[in-house]
């Protein structure tokens, strides 16, 4: 049991660890290209291309709470967890949430010895160790998008405070101090720590570009292109940040009408998807002897993973297509 329990476990872990790595370095490679995309595409006033700077490592980051901390930080997977939980809001430990992933591969490692899903108890304990592995994982991905999300919906209306702040004759710093004290969190959370580290002596690029490090939107890319162009060169920066604001309307209505020309194909992929699986709890619960020939037939278990596996790569290939990029 023991052996078989470690035979099973340390593959298994190995593998979360090298799909978290692929996740977070795709997901990371696509929300960058489509940044640079945005800012080629849509120029806003006195935004020019050159003035884009890849983000810097947090200046108020909390250091590690064990030794071991120290070394997972110089890690990729680490490093790559470490920045979702902080675009999340959460206070979590890298290293404490791998922990935790492993306890819970371990977990379903021992119940899939126990409880045989799959084709056999090997294969049935690898599929529950990943399962349980990547779980801990689902609640700061939620967190992370629907903080984002609230960023990107309340950031207009910080704009246009700002825009005014500055048109009232404030300086650009008093005016950000200001935003930041009366916008609601997320927001104000974010830009309260940007104007800490301005106020510790650290240059505002450098503020903006752990800014963008931790809330990874095209929009901080255009309000940080055009704070450092107008530090440099002068401008009107209040008028720039109220065409940034309309901007992030605009595409929010844009937005709507993707998401309304999709729904159709959404919905009929959720129907496709949960389909199969609704009749099969209805068969199993009117007529059991119907379905059970595939529990006992060693094809019927094949026929169980295959028809498990279409399932999932069509609600793959369902959900690539009524995705879009706006």
């Amino acid at each position: 049991m023991i052996s078989l329990f470690l035979l099973t476990f340390v593959p298994v872990f190995g593998v979360v660890l090298i799909a978290a790595l692929l996740l977070s370095r795709y997901l990371g490679a696509r929300r960058k290209t489509a940044m640079h995309s945005a800012l080629r595409a849509e120029p806003v006033a006195g935004v020019a291309r050159g003035a884009v700077r890849r983000p810097l490592i947090p200046l108020l980051m909390a250091p590690g709470k064990i030794a071991f901390s120290g070394f997972l930080t110089r890690v990729s997977v680490t490093r790559n967890l470490g920045m979702w939980i902080r675009q999340a809001g959460l206070s979590w430990n890298p290293g404490t949430l791998l922990w935790v992933m492993a306890g819970c591969g371990a977990t379903g490692a021992v119940l899939g010895m126990r409880v045989h899903v799959l084709l056999s108890p090997a294969l049935s304990s690898t599929a529950l160790a990943i399962a349980l592995a990547l779980a801990p994982l689902i609640p700061v991905y939620s967190k992370r998008r629907k903080r984002l999300q609230e960023f990107e919906r309340e950031l207009p209306d910080a704009l246009d405070f700002l825009a005014r702040a500055m048109r009232a004759g404030h300086a650009f710093s008093t005016s950000l101090k200001i935003m930041a004290d009366e916008s609601p969190d997320p927001v104000g959370a974010e830009f309260r720590k940007v104007c800490a580290e301005y106020n510790l002596g650290a240059p505002l690029e450098a503020a903006l570009d752990a800014l963008m490090l931790r809330v990874p939107m095209v929009d901080l890319q255009f309000f940080s292109a055009a704070v450092t162009l107008q530090r440099q060169a002068g401008g009107n920066l209040s008028e720039v940040m109220l065409r940034l604001s309309d901007l992030i309307r605009e595409r929010f209505a844009l937005r709507g009408r993707v998401r309304a020309a999709s729904a159709h194909g959404r919905l009929t992929g959720l129907v496709l998807v949960a389909m199969p699986a609704v009749i099969a709890v209805v068969l199993m619960i009117t007529s059991p002897d119907y379905l059970r020939i595939l529990q006992r037939d060693p094809m019927g278990k094949y026929l169980i993973a295959g028809a498990l596996a279409g399932q999932a790569a069509g609600y793959l290939c369902i959900r690539r297509i009524v995705s879009f990029e706006v």
